[in-house]
């Protein structure tokens, strides 16, 4: 699957600047799942899904339905939409909707949210506070995008955050199969559909400051690092109880600033970043590193990241997995970048060479045991 895209070009004047429509972005594309499999899936309790209905018999027209569904027929047969979000994690057809993406970090792919929508469906014009590719799968859909502008938010419905419909707009297009449409966090955007639609957005983790040093502190004290404690030696009297000096005020920055400096927190956010999204499964029976070399001599075997793992390296030479530092020796370092590199699967005899020492052998029995890669037979009949 090919993305019809001037990378170089759009990383220079699009990225996170303005949005663009990519016409054909896939050319002759073809739908990934269908929309009774997508229906289906959001009856699973594990599926993070909801409807999203307008013109609903509410006080303001809309109405926020969250998953499991049993039945759809009481929404009618126009004016909703279904969401399902990290469906790439259910369905692998739909995760390899990822790969043409991989020219950004892999560390900020979120996931891929799949939406179908009835007739007149959608979700009304909104902000996301994260980056997104939209493809348009099946049917037609209308989009107007605006680019970053002063916004009134309301909520019409727990759940539902809208913007004011009358927002500039630099896109006011009719998306087909194959075509994509980008859109910036803090760009206002409305896509309706104009008959039965499915639609991927490949979505892009976004987050905030307040995020990262919430995380930050409870995985520091988790892993029982940064625990130097404010002091203040140099304290003058008279000191006033209820006041808070300036030079105490800087004091504790300087404390703060020198933990997000320090190597113990470069180490804790690449955990951070390494984290999936969901529990990686790990295998029932454990891989040993002695049963590598014969797992990679089957003919109709594969190895394949497992979804929504994320394999990430931090300064060329240390590797993390979900949360996880990685203890990789010199000798096995060129076959955990090219496995790091690895998209889809891959046929275990063409990774026998890469994977040909005990270390290597040891890395990769490592990162199946953790659940990032998984090793399975194609039983698919000729």
């Amino acid at each position: 699957m090919t993305l019809n895209l001037d990378i170089e070009d759009f990383l220079a004047n699009s990225w996170q600047k303005k949005p663009c429509l990519i016409k054909q972005g896939f050319a002759a594309f073809s739908d990934l799942i269908s929309p009774e499999i997508l229906a289906g899936l959001a009856m699973e309790e594990d599926a993070d899904s909801r409807i999203v209905q307008t013109n609903a018999n509410t006080e303001s027209g809309w109405l926020v339905v969250h998953g499991p569904f049993e039945e759809y027929e009481s929404f009618g047969e126009s004016d909703w939409t279904l969401l399902v979000q990290s469906v790439n994690e259910w369905v692998p057809e739909v995760g390899e909707l990822l790969h043409p993406f991989r020219f950004l970090p892999d560390w900020r792919l979120d996931d891929i949210m799949v939406s179908f929508s009835c007739e007149n469906g959608g979700v009304g014009p909104h902000v996301d506070q994260y980056d997104v590719f939209i493809i348009q799968g099946a049917g037609k859909r209308r989009w107007r995008v605006g680019n970053r502008q002063p916004l009134q938010e309301l909520q019409p419905t727990e759940g539902l955050c809208l913007v004011n419909n009358d927002f500039n707009v630099v896109i006011d297009e009719e998306l087909e199969s194959g075509d994509v449409l980008y859109i910036p966090a803090g760009c206002p955007h409305d896509g309706i559909a104009l008959e039965p639609s499915l639609n991927y957005s490949v979505g892009f983790r976004a987050p905030s400051q307040a995020e990262l040093l919430w995380q930050l502190g409870d995985s520091a004290m988790a892993n029982d690092v940064l625990t130097k404690r404010y002091t203040d030696p140099d304290s003058q009297a008279p000191l006033s109880g209820y006041e808070i000096t300036e030079q105490q005020l800087d004091a504790v920055k300087s404390l703060l600033i020198e933990a997000i400096s320090s190597d113990e927190s470069s180490d804790l956010i690449a955990r951070l970043l390494s984290q999936s999204k969901r529990p990686l499964v790990e295998p029932e029976l454990p891989v040993t590193a002695e049963q590598i070399p014969a797992m990679l001599e089957q003919g109709a075997a594969f190895i394949e990241r497992a979804p929504g793992a994320r394999l990430l390296c931090l300064n060329n030479d240390t590797f993390y997995l979900n949360g996880e530092k990685l203890e990789v020796p010199e000798a096995a370092q060129q076959a955990a970048t090219q496995l790091a590199k690895m998209h889809g699967s891959s046929p275990a005899t063409e990774l026998k060479a890469t994977f040909s020492t005990p270390e290597s052998q040891a890395f990769l029995a490592e990162v199946i045991n953790l659940g990032g890669y998984y090793f399975f037979i194609d039983e698919a009949p000729e």
